[in-house]
């Protein structure tokens, strides 16, 4: 069906003179239903009544009364008439009221204003189409895209609503609750929630927990749509976070209660070109984020308005009914390596879930969490895979792993052809077209100068066209350089990240193959030309490994698949693309890739196919091109490992003192800024906060670490045993610096 330019008006059908004098009134009005929405008021009285927020009062004033005498006890009903009060003032804020009258006038608005800074805002017809037969079921959608700006909040409802899709409510932070901005904000749909549930530590807001999942079970009821961030907050790196799983157990609560007989969740992605939130330098650099006020709001809307952001591309995935999810039989966990144990831990599920969820194991038991984990995992696997690549990513990715010492113009527009068919043929879509070298200019003016230097060189042809010269010469050509100075390097990585769930597992299997075989051979002697070769079922383990390390980045294979079998797809890609050859002394390749696919799909492993899997080689291609496509795969991953690499090491400062989790984290981020500064960082963007965030997590997921709370109240870092003893500590650095070239 084609791609859609939500912001070009159709100009068939214009009849009678308001249609040429007022096109975009005309357009809004002539596209757009009055849906029924739940008033405010009426929100507030549901929610107020319900059973769960009375117990909730009730058990609030029952831990109020608690180490009080019998006569203090007796004003238990005035505790419980002070959680009324406050329930009120919490609807008060939180409940949204959905105005068909202002999401019109909004509709004009944004026909006109976002043309001004945006070139198009393209949705696919066929995914549209997908929606609104979706919504024609009598059951609520729940759309969930991926989190990368404030506009999402609005783009979205502008585009449902421009197809005559009910408006979703939305879940908003509380840090958006501006004067103005909260009332248009509300209007439209958004309701507001706390960033931080609990206001003091240690002790759950009963009150808050109940009325906020009561209000979305009403909110559901009505059968009215949803819409939330399972990320949480915006993503500051360009990757897809942990999703939390809060908001979504509240929906699968919903199923279970009754509430709702089904929904439709509707996994999204909504990528630009870019970001019109600016850049998240300061954060990735470890300074405190600004807090959002009435004038930097004002502000950033004049500044977006003066410059222009590019195109914008907004993605649906196949919407897929709660109901056959939930009643569906559910796949076992995946077994990962683990590199702390060095050993295939059969227990453990394939992938830690986030460790900030809103609600928590006391309000979802194990298994409903597990449940909600996998649901989680499956929407964000759907929407990471749905995800548009625009020109600036494929130009800043394409610097910051092929050519971080700059490339001559020409060579990079051919470079961007050869990458725009790598990711057609890895299935993702291009969100551009047009000819390669007004592509390159238009994502380079887009990125910038603080980003990009792009210079005239002068080349002498003596040494090749590609050969920086001192000497004047009338041949001169464009040269691009990347600055991977700190911070702008982070800019550039946001932009460039959105690529590497598109080289994914060929990255994890180039960096187990480099830590398998050893880089110092593989990558840099230049005199070895014959062919290495390596146990596959060690490679197996070394990309397993490597999952396990880096699980808190990527979701590496949907919670319905099995790690080994995307690893040894991987594999066959890799020997398709003639980098290595799958040798065995028994069968042959196509047999053996036979008995894996019998074995996968009737759930059985014979002894036979075990050791068929046991007798396969890996062989290693070392031509000069293939050793460059290891490089370009092994940099995929590369600043990630250097920085977990370095967040290991740190951990020698906790043998002797414990130390507050923010500290430690800062302690790295300083160490490793001054390892970029003094050149010793082989990738500048190690150092950035997100990852060393999600280091720690991965630590205490193993439990290498473990936290608790001083008589302050400071959460507090320990290594916990075997780790307090050096010698066991530098086994497990080893074991991680094996991944680093």
């Amino acid at each position: 069906m084609g791609l859609c330019n939500v912001l070009r008006m159709p100009l068939e059908n214009r009849t009678g003179v308001v249609s040429y004098l007022l096109p975009n009134l005309n357009h809004i009005m002539k596209r757009n239903k009055n849906h029924i929405y739940p008033t405010k008021d009426e929100m507030i009285s549901k929610v107020s009544e319900s059973g769960r927020v009375h117990t909730a009062i009730q058990n609030c004033a029952i831990l109020d009364a608690e180490g009080l005498t019998n006569r203090e006890r007796g004003g238990l009903s005035n505790s419980e008439g002070k959680h009324g009060r406050r329930l009120k003032r919490i609807l008060g804020t939180m409940v949204a009221k959905i105005s068909c009258a202002l999401l019109k006038v909004t509709s004009w608005v944004l026909l006109r204003v976002l043309g001004v800074f945006l070139l198009g805002v393209q949705v696919h017809k066929g995914q549209m189409e997908l929606i609104k037969e979706a919504s024609k079921k009598g059951v609520p959608l729940v759309f969930i895209p991926m989190h990368r700006s404030h506009l999402d909040y609005v783009l979205l409802s502008f585009i449902l609503h421009n197809y005559g899709v009910k408006a979703p409510h939305i879940a908003a932070g509380d840090n958006l609750n501006l004067p103005v901005f909260s009332w248009v904000l509300r209007s439209l749909g958004a309701f507001f929630i706390k960033r931080k549930l609990d206001r003091d530590v240690g002790k759950k807001d009963l009150v808050y927990r109940a009325a906020l999942h009561t209000y979305i079970e009403e909110v559901l009821r009505s059968n009215q749509n949803l819409e939330f961030f399972i990320e949480g907050g915006r993503s500051r790196s360009g990757k897809a976070l942990s999703p939390k799983g809060g908001l979504l157990s509240c929906v699968v609560d919903s199923y279970y209660d009754g509430v709702i007989s089904d929904a439709f969740i509707v996994p999204a992605s909504i990528s630009y070109e870019k970001i019109l939130d600016g850049h998240f330098n300061n954060e990735q650099m470890g300074l405190q984020k600004r807090k959002e006020t009435f004038m930097m709001a004002l502000r950033g809307i004049y500044d977006v308005l003066k410059h222009n952001y590019g195109h914008v591309k907004v993605d649906f995935a196949q919407p897929f009914s709660l109901k056959e999810y939930l009643e569906a039989p559910q796949a076992p966990a995946t077994p990962v390596s683990d590199i702390a144990t060095s050993g295939i831990c059969k227990s453990k599920v394939k992938r830690a879930g986030s460790d900030n969820s809103l609600y928590g194991t006391d309000i979802v038991v194990e298994d409903t969490r597990q449940l909600v984990k996998g649901l989680a995992e499956h929407i964000v696997y759907d929407s990471v895979h749905v995800n548009t690549i625009m020109s600036t990513n494929i130009v800043a990715f394409l610097l910051l792993t092929k050519f971080r010492e700059g490339i001559p113009f020409n060579t990079l527009v051919k470079e961007l052809d050869k990458m725009k068919e790598g990711i057609a043929s890895r299935g993702y879509s291009i969100g551009f077209t047009g000819t390669s070298t007004a592509i390159v200019h238009h994502a380079i003016r887009l990125l910038g100068g603080n980003l990009i230097r792009v210079e005239n060189v002068v080349v002498t042809s003596s040494t090749g066209p590609d050969v920086i010269s001192n000497e004047k010469s009338n041949k001169e050509k464009e040269f691009v350089t990347p600055l991977l100075s700190l911070p702008n390097v982070f800019e550039l990585s946001y932009y460039s990240n959105t690529l590497i769930s598109v080289f994914l597992m060929e990255s994890v299997l180039a960096n187990a193959i480099i830590a398998e075989c050893g880089s110092t051979q593989l990558m840099f002697n230049t005199c070895h030309s014959s062919p290495l070769s390596i146990c596959k079922d060690r490679l197996l383990t070394r990309a397993m490994q490597l999952c396990d390390l880096l699980q808190f980045e990527f979701i590496f294979a949907p919670p319905c698949g099995n790690l080994t079998n995307v690893i040894n797809d991987a594999i066959e890609e890799l020997a398709v693309k003639g980098v290595i050859t799958v040798k065995d002394s028994i069968t042959g390749f196509k047999d053996q890739r036979w008995v894996r696919q019998l074995a996968a799909t009737t759930g059985w492993e014979s002894d036979e196919s075990d050791s068929v899997n046991n007798s396969e080689t890996i062989e290693i291609n070392m031509s000069s091109e293939n050793k460059k496509q290891l490089q370009f795969l092994q940099c995929v991953l590369g600043p990630l490992i250097e920085g977990y690499w370095l967040s290991v090491c740190n951990l020698v400062r906790l043998l002797d003192m414990d130390v507050d989790d923010n500290t430690y984290i800062r302690m790295v981020n300083m160490y490793a800024k001054e390892r970029v500064e003094k050149g010793f960082a082989v990738f500048s963007e190690s150092c950035s906060m997100d990852t060393l965030r999600n280091a720690v997590k991965v630590f205490l997921h193993w439990k290498v670490l473990c936290t608790y709370y001083d008589a302050e109240n400071i959460k507090m870092l320990q290594l916990k045993e075997p780790y307090r003893d050096e010698a066991k500590l530098s086994v497990l650095i080893d074991k991680i610096e094996v991944f680093r070239v």
